[in-house]
């Protein structure tokens, strides 16, 4: 017999695979972790589901390719997500459970090329900490992806054509952990330090048939909580070969540092990135044999009251592969307003400026948030 124990904020059930890794090193959120529906068998296994929806109304001015407005309603930086939880009762000290979780956009014409799962995998978790194999989020930038603008807002947005989930603060803050195949441990909390390490399935850079992955990608961080403030650190490497000697071979690496500051009702959190051989947005983002170094950073403060929470922030990306004409710098300012424990309203106005002002917009955007 299964019973529906239709339990509130359980702890051993987490929002999502992004959403917890997230709010373990980030903080508060401006809406609450949310409720989830659970089941129980008699035997004692455990089912639960939890996720978002999310819809924003976006309307822009772009400056490239053509200087157009531009209207649409689409998901933010985080899509639509239902994650679906599976607990096995404890045999022989260890928690062994079940992720998997199922992500779509919204915006017009993207219901079958972007309707997927990026979480697939077992975590096993003891005496020793946790054990996570399969497809999930990655390590390297995860602490720094918890800030509030982007979380829950929508950030960088490709242009006036977007289809897809927006960017964020990707390659103006931050760089993409990206969902991947992988193993990776998780400590246990020793007084407050925890760390991570993992090896990855590798990226691979688009249409480059002469290059072979033999290694895997390395990845890890360390992460101080403390009740006033959090710091962290994390890096990564991966080598790139060519099979018959077109290119030199290289390695793509990264390493960043961060933390956040909470004093009362104020939070200031900061981080920067330094890559090189992959540039300042995602892995494997181009053959890179001359390893061109990269950066992203950005500084935001909140303030939180009541149910509302103001904000502001400011990032910038810089690139050397084509001197100075990709370095962008974006800004965000946004308010958050807790309607109910499961319903977000949300503004944001965000600005993109480029060096050679193209790409450049601004743009207003209304949205809502559904978090069950």
């Amino acid at each position: 017999m299964i019973e529906n124990k239709n339990c509130m904020k359980v702890k051993s059930f987490k929002l999502s695979a992004l959403a917890a890794g997230v709010a373990v090193v980030a903080g508060t959120f401006a809406a609450s972790a949310s409720a989830e529906t659970t089941f129980e068998s008699d035997s004692g296994w455990k089912a639960g589901f939890n996720g978002h929806i999310p819809i924003f109304a976006v309307l822009g001015n772009y400056d490239d390719p053509t200087d157009e407005d531009s209207f649409t309603i689409t998901t933010g930086f985080n899509p639509a997500t239902l994650q679906t939880n599976i607990y096995a009762p404890m045999q022989n000290g260890l928690e062994v459970s079940g992720h998997f979780q199922m992500n779509a956009d919204i915006a017009p014409g993207d219901a079958n090329a972007n309707f997927r799962s990026r979480v697939s995998e077992i975590a096993v978790a003891g005496d020793f900490g946790q054990v996570n194999i399969g497809k999930g989020f990655g390590i390297f930038g995860v602490p720094a992806i918890g800030d509030n603008g982007s979380a829950l807002g929508v950030g960088l947005i490709g242009g006036p054509d977007q289809v897809a989930a927006t960017a964020g603060r990707i390659g103006n803050g931050y760089f993409y952990a990206n969902f991947t195949p992988r193993v990776m441990y998780t400590s246990n909390n020793l007084g407050g330090l925890q760390f991570k390490v993992g090896v990855f399935s590798p990226s691979k850079v688009d249409g480059v048939a002469d290059a072979e992955y033999s290694t895997p990608r390395i990845e890890g961080n360390v992460v101080y909580t403390a009740d006033m403030f959090s710091l962290w650190s994390s890096a990564f490497t991966q080598d790139v070969d060519s099979k018959t000697g077109t290119f030199d071979d290289y390695t793509m690496s990264g390493v960043d540092f961060g933390g956040s500051v909470s004093l009362g009702n104020l939070n200031v959190r900061g981080n920067y990135s330094m890559t090189s051989g992959t540039g300042n947005g995602v892995f494997a983002a181009r053959l890179d044999p001359n390893e061109e170094d990269a950066s992203q950073w950005y500084v935001e403060t909140t303030y939180g009251f009541n149910r509302t929470t103001l904000g502001v922030s400011y990032g910038e990306g810089e690139d050397d592969i084509n001197s100075s004409a990709n370095d962008t710098d974006l800004t965000m300012v946004f308010a958050r307003y807790a309607a109910t424990d499961a319903l977000t309203l949300m503004a944001e106005y965000t600005t993109l400026g480029t060096e050679g002002g193209q790409g450049e917009y601004d743009a207003f955007i209304v949205g809502a948030q559904l978090t069950f």
